[in-house]
C-alpha cells in the first residue's frame, strides 16, 4: 500500500492495562497517525502515567537513517515481551492500542474494546469517552478535540475559545495563550507534505522562521512504520515504496537529503502471484506462484490462463511499460502531465482495458486487486490516468523500497530541517484547531489556534500552509469558505484499509517458493497481497533470517459504501484477521514444511478508518469542460478547495488527487512556491 491518511487528531494518551504473565504493563501511544506507535511502561505501578509524563516519550520514528547498501543502522527499540504462547499479539485501531498479549487479543475488536466505558460511543466512533484520559478533570486527552471540531463545538473569540455541550461531559470557556515566538511561516502537519513545504522555504530562504505544529509525538506522519519487537526488522504500516526521480525537484530533493533511491532499488522478482481456484477465470485445477514473467510472451512454461487471456496480459503489461516514456504522460503529482492525456482522467482503468485495449474483464479483476491495495478502489472505480502513472513506473522497474517503507524519507527530511542555521521549532503534540486570517489587504497575516499540554494557544505568522489530511484541514478553514469551496471539500473520499505485520522466525519457506518483494493472492477473506520488509537489502536470500510479512486488505466495494466497510473494522474481531492469516499463508505455502506457531513470532493488526485519497474519475481534473471541450482544470474539486486563501495554502496528496509520495512532496514543493510569492 502506498499511503494513507487517518483521522487528525493525535496525541500520546494512556490506554489502559495489559499483563502478560507476572508483570502489569501500562500502554501509551500517539494516535491518528497511520503509523502510530504504542510503548509499554514496564514494571510494577499502582496508577497510569500522567498526560505530561506521557507527552516526554520518544517515538521510534525518529530512528537513524538507513545505510546504502541495504544495510540498517542501530534502531531504538524496547526489550521484547515474554509470551508463553509464542506469538505476540496486538490489535490497533486508528492508532490506538486496543489490546495487547496473548488470548485476550484474540475476541478484541474496537466496539468490544470501548464497550466498558460508562459513556462509551457517545461520540460515535472508538475514541469514545474515556475517563482513564482525563487530566487535572478538566480537557480530555488530545483525540477528543477531534469530537469538538468534527460536530462544530467549539467557537473562537479574542483570547478564548469556547467548548459546547455536546456528546461527552466537557464543556466551558478556556483562555488563549499567545504564542512566545515570533516565525514568517506556520506548517500545520509535519508528515511529507509539511517536511517538504518546510523543506522547500528554506531551500530558497534560509533566514525564514518557521514554526511546525505536529498532532503526533513525532515527525512523519503516514510516512511512518513499525519498529518495535519482537518485529526482527522495521516493517511499514502505511507507505512501502516510491519512484526513483530522473530529474526536478523530487531528484534535487532526494540529493539534498541523502535518498539513495538506486541502492535500494526493487530487485526481481519485484511481484510474485499465487494462482489456484480461487483467482478469477484460472485454468481448471491450475494452483502455483508465478513471477510478473507471467507478462513477458514465451516465459511461462505452464500458463494459468488462457492463451488469449494470456495474450492480454502481455499486451496490457506492455502498454502500461510503454506509457513510461511517453513524454508528458500520465505523472505524479498529476498536473506534471500534458492536458491532452486528460481524457484519461475521466475513465476508469477497467474501461480503459476493455474499451481501449479490448481485454478480457478477467484482466479487469486480475488489475483490480492491485489498485485495491495501492488506490483504495477496484479497476471499476480508481482513474485510468492514475492506475497508469502507478503502473508504468513499476513496470519500467523505477521502483525503490527502505526496509520500513517510505518513513526514510520523512526521518531525513526532519533531520535536514534541524540543521544548524536553520529557524525551525517544531511543536510536537500540538493540535491544530484554527487558521485565520488576520488585517487586510497587504499586511494581511495568518493565525493558528491549537491544542497542546492541556492548554490554548494561538501563533501568527505572514503565511501557513495548511498540510494535514483533507478532512482535517477542512475543518480548520470551515469558516472561511465560500458554498463553492465547501462543496469541493465534500468531494474528497479516503478509504478505509486494513494491515498486518506478521514476523517470522525463518524465511525458509518463502525463499523456496521464490517470492518476491510484493506478493499477490486471490480468495483471502481480507488480504489481498502481502510485501516483505526486508526484500531490497543484501540478505534477502537468506533462508536462515527473521523477518516480516506485511500484508495488506483490498476494498472493493464502491465508496458510497466505505462508512460500513469503517463500521466493519469496528466490529471485527482480531481472531477473524489471525484466522484468515492462518488460512491464506497454509494455503500458499504447501509442501514448503511451513507452521504457523512455530514459525510466527508475532502478529500486530492495524485498523484504518481513513486511509488513502481514492482517485475517481472527478479527483485529478474534474468533469468541467471548456468552450473547446476540453477539461477545465482549474474547476476540479481539489484545486477549488485547495487554491490559496490569502495568506494561507495548503498542501497534501489530497491537493495533487493522487495518493503517492511524488504527491505529497510535489504539494510541499508547490505550496512552498506559493507562500514564497506572497513573502
Amino acid at each position: 500500500m502506498a499511503y494513507g491518511a487517518v483521522s487528525p487528531i493525535s496525541r500520546p494518551v494512556f490506554l489502559g492495562r495489559a499483563n502478560a504473565g507476572n508483570e502489569d504493563s501500562y500502554w501509551v501511544l500517539s494516535c491518528a497517525s497511520r503509523t502510530s506507535h504504542v510503548q509499554p511502561l514496564h514494571g510494577r505501578v499502582s496508577a497510569p502515567p500522567s498526560i505530561a509524563a506521557i507527552s516526554k516519550m520518544r517515538h521510534p520514528a525518529e530512528h537513524v537513517p538507513a545505510r546504502a547498501g541495504g544495510k540498517m543502522t542501530p534502531m531504538n527499540r524496547l526489550p521484547p515481551r515474554p509470551n508463553p504462547e509464542g506469538i505476540s499479539r496486538r490489535d490497533f485501531m486508528n492508532g490506538l492500542l486496543i489490546a495487547s498479549g496473548g488470548l485476550v487479543v484474540g475476541v478484541s475488536s474496537p466496539m468490544r474494546a470501548f464497550a466498558a466505558e460508562p459513556a462509551a460511543g457517545a461520540c460515535d466512533d472508538i475514541a469514545g469517552v474515556d475517563p482513564r484520559l482525563l487530566h487535572g478533570g478538566n480537557l480530555p486527552a488530545a483525540f477528543n478535540v477531534g469530537h469538538w471540531m468534527r460536530d462544530q463545538r467549539l467557537s473562537f473569540e479574542p483570547g478564548a475559545v469556547t467548548i459546547a455541550p455536546g456528546c461527552d461531559s466537557h464543556a466551558g470557556k478556556f483562555d488563549i495563550h499567545a504564542e512566545p515566538g515570533e516565525f514568517d511561516v506556520i506548517v500545520v502537519g509535519a508528515g511529507l507534505a509539511g517536511l517538504s513545504s518546510a523543506f522547500h522555504l528554506l531551500q530558497k530562504r534560509a533566514d525564514l522562521r518557521i514554526l511546525i505544529l505536529e498532532a503526533n509525538g513525532y515527525t512523519g506522519g503516514n510516512a511512518a512504520r513499525d519498529a518495535e519487537a519482537p518485529l526482527p526488522v522495521p516493517a511499514s504500516t502505511a507507505g512501502a515504496f516510491c519512484t526513483i526521480p530522473d530529474d526536478g525537484f523530487m531528484q534535487q530533493l532526494y540529493a539534498e537529503i541523502g535518498i539513495k533511491g538506486e541502492a535500494f532499488r526493487i530487485p526481481s522478482p519485484r511481484t510474485t502471484y499465487f494462482f489456484d481456484k480461487n483467482a478469477p477465470g484460472v485454468n481448471p485445477g491450475y494452483e502455483g506462484w508465478q513471477t510478473e514473467e507471467i507478462f513477458t510472451p514465451g516465459k511461462t512454461r505452464d500458463p494459468p490462463y488462457s492463451e488469449k487471456i494470456m495474450d492480454d496480459f502481455a499486451r496490457s503489461f506492455k502498454v502500461f511499460k510503454d506509457w513510461y516514456d511517453v513524454e508528458g504522460g500520465p505523472d505524479d503529482p498529476p498536473d506534471a502531465s500534458d492536458p491532452k492525456y486528460d481524457y484519461l482522467s475521466r475513465i476508469t482503468l477497467a474501461e480503459y482495458l476493455t474499451k481501449e485495449l479490448h481485454c478480457d474483464p478477467i484482466v479487469v479483476d486480475f488489475y483490480s486487486n492491485y489498485t485495491t491495495d495501492c488506490m483504495g478502489g477496484t479497476a471499476h472505480s480508481v482513474a485510468a490516468h492514475t492506475a497508469i502513472s502507478f503502473l508504468s513506473s513499476e513496470y519500467a522497474g523505477t521502483c525503490f523500497a527502505y526496509p520500513g517503507g517510505t518513513s526514510e524519507i520523512a526521518a531525513r527530511l526532519a533531520q535536514w530541517l534541524a540543521r544548524p542555521g536553520h529557524s525551525i521549532d517544531t511543536r510536537k503534540n500540538a493540535v491544530a484547531l484554527r487558521v485565520d486570517i488576520d488585517g487586510s489587504g497587504s499586511k494581511r497575516a495568518a493565525s493558528v489556534t491549537y491544542f497542546k499540554d492541556d492548554k490554548f494557544y494561538r501563533a501568527t505568522a505572514e503565511a501557513a500552509i495548511v498540510a494535514t489530511q483533507a478532512s482535517s484541514a477542512k475543518h480548520l478553514i470551515d469558516h472561511l469558505c465560500d458554498e463553492e469551496r465547501k462543496a469541493a471539500w465534500d468531494e474528497f473520499n479516503t478509504a478505509p484499509a486494513l494491515v498486518a505485520n506478521v514476523a517470522l522466525r525463518n524465511m525458509a519457506p518463502f525463499v523456496k517458493l521464490g517470492l518476491g518483494y510484493d506478493n499477490y493472492l486471490w480468495g483471502s477473506r481480507y488480504w489481498s497481497n502481502f510485501e516483505i520488509a526486508d526484500w531490497t537489502t543484501d540478505g534477502r536470500d537468506n533462508p536462515d533470517r527473521a523477518s516480516v510479512l506485511t500484508f495488506f486488505n483490498g476494498i472493493t466495494v464502491p465508496r458510497e459504501e466505505f462508512p460500513l466497510e469503517r463500521m466493519k473494522l469496528l466490529q471485527t474481531p482480531f481472531e477473524e484477521y489471525e484466522r484468515a492469516l492462518r488460512e491464506d499463508l497454509a494455503r500458499i505455502t504447501q509442501g514448503t514444511g511451513f507452521d504457523f506457531d512455530r514459525d510466527v513470532s508475532a502478529i500486530f493488526v492495524y485498523r484504518w478508518g481513513h486511509s488513502m485519497i481514492l482517485p475517481t474519475t472527478k479527483s485529478l481534473f474534474g468533469d468541467t469542460l471548456d468552450s473547446d471541450g476540453k477539461l477545465d482544470r482549474s474547476k476540479a474539486p481539489r484545486r477549488i478547495a485547495c487554491r490559496p486563501l490569502g495568506p494561507i495554502s495548503f498542501a497534501g496528496q489530497h491537493t495533487e488527487g493522487t495518493p503517492s509520495v511524488e504527491s505529497a512532496i510535489g504539494s510541499g514543493y508547490r505550496a512552498a512556491r506559493e507562500v514564497l510569492a506572497r513573502l
